[in-house]
């Protein structure tokens, strides 16, 4: 049960900073074509493996307290 807890909050996180990096160059910046690369390439990775690490760390603090 813990690891569904874990990938759920980094698939969430990673959701979260996916779409960010995806829409908001495109919002910010609508004349640049590559926008979206930033989404794909680097803010959705690290969001995936923040939201990992968030994971992990809540869930060794809920088995502590």
């Amino acid at each position: 049960m813990a690891v569904l807890r874990v990938l759920l909050t980094a698939l969430v996180v990673g959701l979260i900073c996916f779409l960010a990096g995806f829409f908001g160059p495109m919002i910010l910046a609508a004349d640049a074509n590559q926008g979206p690369m930033l989404g794909i390439f680097i803010t959705g990775p690290l969001g995936l493996l923040s939201g990992i690490a968030i994971g992990i760390w809540r869930e060794r603090r809920r088995s502590a307290g």
